[in-house]
């Protein structure tokens, strides 16, 4: 089938003298490379190549002006508003910026629809009025210099345009205005030249009154891309534009609409489907391109609904794909080392006096790029940060972290401070930049190299902005100019525009055909757009004045998408179905219009990740020679209860801790976790209760450590934390807790020696230690461990231990001896008590009957919680004796080749 440009191509050939004479004006640079390539196609021999302009540059040309930058035209905005705006009533250039584009938009919409300036502005000023009338007689400061605003911007309006002008330049809106006013003058100096426009469907007035003053001369001629499908049917906003072409135009009064045809209604195979999220999408796309041919491949399309999807799909792609060509390049946005600028830039700005905030140095020096500018020095650091737990770290701390008297070049670059300087930063950036260049390989990292490059131009870009205006003041404003800049800017991949697989936006697709065509993201609220609208402009006043809503934003994405089936073959939507949280959406109306029409072959699919069902193997660790030499070891350097209470839990968790030697990793606690608040408890008591040991405990002894609590408790913190902040947030609230536990605890102490008790404390962190010599165990084997309290009570002996946490009596009471082999440790502190006993008896330092049990702050009214065998709470010789035997079949067990480390103990 004949395409829609070869058609116009055929036409031209037929009805023209000659094509080296005649302009061709299409919608995009890209139709006109498209353009250019099939009329040398169709040539039999060589002509001057006609002149072939996109609607812009033609517009550009006939104007005479240059299209000023967005952030050129924002300076040019800002000098207008700080000229006419009263003294008292201007805004700093942050604010200012906030606002400033979406006027910018406006400006250009009522250029481009030629809107007649002061009558609109006077209509938006009254609306205004409206919208803040109230019974009140006096109105606000605020709403006066609101509505002041608004009285203001035609003259904002007119003196922006003025400074534009001098420079020879204009926004985009003013040039088509321009260029509308100076078509007359045009023609007269192009009377014998030809033109051809075709491909276009909305035309802003702008457009309208030039293409009908040229077709007015009888030397040009429109061709439209219509379809008689969508032309017959007055509801369907496909065609709504040229239907009001026809009606409106002078010219279709004496003359033919060309062209329409009926490509649509030739059967086409079209697939439908839906996948959960993005990336499932790109990998779906993938999975689809892997099936085509080359020939295919020439011939398809892959048109992205969210732009943003690019990078994920270009990854996606499979290994049969030789060529593609993308169209919109990569933004600088959405590269990674964005993300790493990002960070760089949280760094500085979240610095304070304190120094630089730990995640935002640790969350820095995981970036890939920066461990390879650094090398060992990023661990280093992170290291040191999570070991001496740094809230904040200065230039003094980093210099003890890496050893060194001056730091390098690279750690001042990163560490650096701005002072809110945004020449400072920039040239810190530029700095960074360098740094990272000189240490990418030019083979390895061409990509990262590239990405770079770009972001060098960025800041460049910034130096020029900042050397020739003076309103980038502080950090903030640097900061949302570096994003706007990377938005813009784009890193532009090299291919084949007529070769392979084309890769682009849905406008760039315009007066383009493809026999197999693949749209991806056609969801409500991007394939259309929907009723979200960037502008001042209220809905009624833009209907009055004919400038475009929602409704014709809409209907301008109806036809480029029914426009890409009209001659294609093949076509796959592909919409997400995400129900729930971000990006929640529904697919899109032209998916359901294209069911309710019924005039192809549908078919509906759902894409799913393949999934396999495997029975994993159980998780075991046989003990080879070398393990068994490992315990061995660990045997003979003693085994403690929370050891052997972690076997108990989970083997394969002791295997990783005790016999590999792998330690948790060390994190920054800025939240005191359960562990050290633990810790801080079991000090705290140490040190108050220390100077009372073998003494029979009063009152007043009680009394006295109460008053020591506070200073006691800030002296821990203090030997922990180097710069625990106690004043505020979840820290205080867990000081605050500590020290209610303390005094619940002291005030529970006092109330039991007030009812008759007679407390002696014997030993306070009593390190214990005992050889444990039985002919089962494998080799010899020590036990070792650190009972928190031992004390005589009332001429008992009892053994305590602390625990910050939660414990139940239940926990501590046994039925049946092998219940302290229990799976997954439930029966672990009974055997944790248990075992302190056990050593203290190994050691002959305990009379019978003793006690062993546990105080937990957190169940304090339940006072202390002794073990129990059965129902009896008082623990014999021969107790022990019978625990020896779960004890040595314990390890017995644990060093025995036959048993592996599994998941868990059963």
């Amino acid at each position: 089938m004949q395409s829609f440009i070869e058609d116009v191509i055929t036409k031209c050939i037929e009805e023209l003298d000659s094509l080296s004479s005649v302009a061709f004006i299409v919608p995009s640079r890209r139709a006109g490379s498209f353009l250019r390539n099939r009329i040398a196609l169709h040539l039999e021999k060589s002509i001057f190549s006609p002149e072939i302009y996109s609607i812009e540059e033609f517009i550009e040309y006939l104007s005479g002006l240059k299209q000023a930058s967005q952030t050129d035209q924002i300076f040019a905005l800002y000098q207008a508003y700080l000229k006419i705006t009263p003294p008292k009533e201007k805004e700093s250039f942050s604010i200012f910026y906030g606002w400033a584009q979406t006027i910018l938009s406006d400006f250009n919409e009522i250029d481009r629809y030629l809107v007649d300036h002061s009558s609109f502005f006077d209509y938006l000023s009254a609306i205004q009025d409206l919208n803040h009338w109230s019974k009140e007689k006096d109105a606000t400061s605020l709403i006066k210099n609101y509505l002041k605003f608004w009285k203001l911007l035609p003259e904002y309006y007119a003196h922006f345009t003025s400074i534009l002008l001098e420079a020879n330049t204009a926004h985009q809106g003013l040039i088509y205005r321009k260029a509308a006013e100076d078509i007359e003058y045009y023609i007269h100096n192009n009377e014998h030249k030809k033109h051809v426009f075709l491909g276009f469907n909305a035309l802003n007035t702008s457009e309208q009154h030039l293409i009908q003053a040229l077709l007015a001369t009888g030397n040009t001629k429109i061709y439209w891309d219509a379809e008689s499908h969508f032309m017959d049917n007055k509801a369907h906003e496909a065609s709504l534009f040229m239907r009001e072409h026809i009606k409106t135009w002078p010219y279709f009064k004496s003359n033919p609409f060309e062209t329409v045809y009926t490509h649509y209604n030739e059967q086409k195979e079209i697939t439908i489907t839906e996948v959960t999220q993005g990336l499932q999408l790109a990998k779906y796309v993938g999975h689809l391109l892997s099936s085509y041919t080359k020939e295919q491949l020439n011939e398809t399309v892959l048109v992205l609904g969210d732009e943003s999807l690019l990078l994920p799909i270009i990854n996606a792609l499979p290994k049969n794909i030789k060529n593609i060509n993308v169209t919109m390049g990569i933004p600088l946005r959405q590269t990674p080392l964005a993300s790493l600028f990002e960070h760089f830039f949280i760094l500085k700005k979240e610095h304070n006096q304190k120094g630089f905030y730990y995640k935002n140095v640790i969350t820095l020096l995981q970036q890939p790029i920066i461990q390879k500018l650094l090398l060992d020095q990023s661990s280093l650091i992170i290291t040191a940060i999570q070991q001496s737990n740094s809230i904040y770290i200065n230039t003094d701390d980093l210099k003890e972290m890496t050893n060194t008297n001056e730091l390098p070049e690279s750690l001042i670059v990163l560490f650096n401070i701005w002072e809110d300087n945004p020449v400072k930063a920039i040239k810190n950036c530029l700095a960074l930049i360098q740094l990272l260049k000189n240490t990418l390989d030019p083979v390895e990292d061409a990509l990262n190299l590239e990405y770079l490059f770009g972001f060098h131009k960025a800041f460049n870009k910034l130096v020029t902005l900042n050397n020739t205006h003076t309103y980038i003041e502080d950090i903030p404003t640097f900061i949302r100019f570096y994003r706007d800049t990377i938005s813009s800017e784009t890193i532009d991949l090299q291919g084949d525009p007529h070769q392979g697989l084309q890769i682009m936006g849905m406008l760039e697709s315009r007066l383009l055909d493809f026999k197999h065509v693949i749209v991806t993201s056609l969801n409500e609220g991007i394939l259309p757009a929907g009723k979200s609208s960037n502008s001042y402009i209220p809905y009624d006043l833009k209907y009055m004045h004919k400038l475009p809503t929602y409704q014709e934003k809409d209907a301008v994405y109806a036809y480029h998408f029914y426009r890409l089936l009209h001659r294609s073959e093949d076509i796959h939507l592909i919409y997400t179905s995400a129900t729930e949280g971000v990006g929640a959406t529904e697919k899109s109306r032209f998916i359901l219009q294209l069911e309710l029409e019924n005039t192809h072959t549908i078919h509906h699919e759902v894409a799913t990740p393949a999934v396999t069902m495997t029975t994993l193997p159980t998780h075991a660790i046989t003990k080879t020679d070398t393990v068994i030499e490992t315990l061995k070891g660990l045997f003979a350097s003693g085994l403690s209860p929370s050891a052997l209470g972690t076997y108990l839990r989970n083997p394969l968790e002791f295997y990783y801790k005790y016999v590999l030697g792998i330690k948790e990793l060390d994190e920054v606690e800025e939240i005191v976790a359960a562990n050290t608040m633990g810790t801080i408890i079991h000090d705290a008591l140490e040190f108050l209760y220390k100077p009372y040991v073998n003494t029979v405990l009063t009152v007043a002894h009680i009394d006295t450590m109460l008053s020591k609590i506070t200073p006691v408790i800030k002296a821990q913190f203090d030997l922990i934390f180097k710069s625990m902040n106690l004043s505020k947030g979840k820290n205080l609230i867990i000081y605050e807790v500590i020290q209610r536990y303390l005094i619940n605890f002291l005030a529970f102490e006092k109330q039991c020696i007030q009812k008759g008790d007679q407390i002696r404390i014997i030993q306070l962190e009593q390190q214990l230690q005992t050889s444990l010599q039985h002919t089962p165990l494998p080799f010899a084997t020590v036990l070792k461990g650190t009972a928190d309290r031992i004390e005589i009570r009332n001429n008992e002996v009892r053994i305590i231990d602390y625990k910050s946490g939660s414990v139940d009596r239940g926990d501590l009471v046994i039925k049946e001896w092998e219940d302290l082999l229990a799976a997954e440790g439930k029966r672990e502190k009974a055997f944790q008590v248990l075992l302190y006993t056990y050593m203290l008896y190994k050691s002959g330092d305990i009379t019978f009957p003793a006690k062993a049990g546990i105080i937990s702050f957190k169940r304090l009214k339940n006072g202390f919680m002794p073990f129990k065998f059965q129902r009896d709470s008082d623990i014999t010789e021969e107790t022990l004796l019978e625990f020896e035997k779960i004890l040595v079949q314990l390890i017995s067990e644990i060093g025995s080749q036959e048993f592996v480390f599994e998941e868990y103990k059963t």
